[in-house]
């Protein structure tokens, strides 16, 4: 999900200041406008009572209970009734939080607050809060076109659902050249392109129809068209839909995305809880890692970092580039390397079949299946009172999305 709101914070200290400026630089708020003023609470109401309210506001207090809720009175008075409202304050009172949140404040967070805190409390606000766990986003682009970022995604997100006897779902992104039903010896009578025309009523029912599962494991795929007749544009908004119901809907969602540079395609890659960007050892993917690293390095100033895979080592050993190369021009070390292994992959290409079945004990499939252990997340890596006005009643608007339960639709 990316967010794309108004976000207006009036604070009171250093920290918090810190806090809510250092979201500017994270992916979840990659769409957002947000300001941020001094003057706490009291700051907000009177900056307000001349301004539109934006989406989501962010107020500190150092007031104590009774003076809290004659603050936030005052701001229920000139604030839009459709406003979030995250709270930060001084005192640690479950009873007061209890309050604060029956009566329709969005959050109550303790000062002093941490950027992680409020990318939580935020996270929790727009999607939905239901109790819902999300699934692990993981997007997979390739440096360069043909480097084999298709195949390597698939095969991860198969070696994620065996090891971990977990829900994966494989979304193919690349409407006109993707390869993932082939991959998966599957012919798709429904398609991403399906879901997408149908993102302003999508839900998890609604997509489970268009989901196909892969044999006897907990792997599902929402497949491409492959075809360059659909006239389908992915959209952000688009997109966003989707992603909001598929993401409950499985442990993992693995993105294969197109070798393309639209904005969708930023907002996906600033979004994942997990980027790998699979390459080959040579100048021009050197080049085009190291551009796509350094643009997304600030867009995911608080997530994980993006993880570089070398795929087709061994292939020109006289000349390709070595794992220390990408070291020296990147900063950073590439998470592992595959091997080329020609034999292996083709066999399992024509075959329809993963590499682990195809070819169980080729180098490239071991390195395929520490992948996705890494990816996972799932393993350590050794790397060294009184009422506030109905303003902010949960009554007041109908924020409550049916999210509707897990499906799936065999194809």
């Amino acid at each position: 999900m990316i967010l794309r709101i108004p976000i207006g914070a009036f604070l009171l200290n250093q920290d918090s200041k810190a806090a809510v400026e250092s979201l500017k630089q994270d992916g979840l708020f990659f769409r957002c406008t947000i300001e941020t003023h001094d003057g706490g609470i009291e700051a907000a109401t009177t900056h307000l009572a001349e301004q539109r309210t934006p989406t989501l506001l962010i107020v500190e207090t150092n007031a104590q209970q009774d003076q809290m809720f004659q603050q936030l009175e005052a701001l229920a008075n000139i604030c839009d009734p459709d406003v979030k409202l995250i709270l930060i304050g001084g005192l640690n009172d479950i009873e007061l939080f209890r309050t604060l949140i029956r009566e329709g404040i969005s959050d109550y967070l303790i000062s002093p607050v941490t950027a992680e805190q409020l990318k939580a409390s935020v996270s929790k606000i727009f999607e939905g809060g239901g109790g819902s766990k999300l699934g692990r986003v993981i997007a997979f682009l390739g440096a360069t076109g043909g480097v084999g970022n298709s195949v390597v995604a698939h095969n991860a997100a198969h070696e994620m659902s065996v090891h971990y006897n977990e829900q994966v779902i494989v979304v193919d992104l690349d409407i006109a050249y993707g390869t993932a039903a082939l991959d998966f010896n599957m012919q798709p009578r429904q398609t991403i392109v399906d879901a997408l025309t149908q993102a302003g009523r999508l839900d998890a029912g609604l997509l489970g129809q268009y989901l196909m599962e892969f044999g006897e494991t907990k792997l599902s795929l929402l497949a491409s068209p492959s075809s360059l007749g659909t006239g389908m544009q992915v959209t952000p908004e688009s997109l966003d839909a989707m992603m909001t119901a598929i993401k409950p809907m499985a442990e993992f969602i693995v993105l294969d995305l197109p070798h393309t540079w639209d904005p969708w395609v930023h907002d996906v890659l600033a979004a994942a809880d997990e980027v790998v960007l699979v390459s080959r050892p040579d100048l021009t993917n050197l080049r085009n890692a190291k551009n796509m690293i350094e643009y997304l390095g600030p867009k995911r100033a608080n997530d994980a970092p993006t993880r570089l895979v070398l795929n087709q080592t061994g292939a020109a050993k006289r000349t390709e580039l070595s794992a220390g190369d990408f070291k020296d021009q990147l900063a950073m070390e590439p998470a592992l390397s595959i091997p080329y292994d020609p034999e292996a992959f083709g066999r399992a290409l024509n075959n329809g079949e993963m590499m682990s079945k195809a070819s169980a004990k080729s180098k490239a499939t071991e390195a395929i299946i520490e992948l996705a252990k890494i990816i996972s997340g799932r393993e350590v890596q050794e790397e060294g009172g009184k009422k506030v006005l109905s303003l902010f009643s949960k009554g007041k608007k109908k924020d409550d999305k049916d999210k509707g339960k897990k499906a799936k639709g065999k194809k």
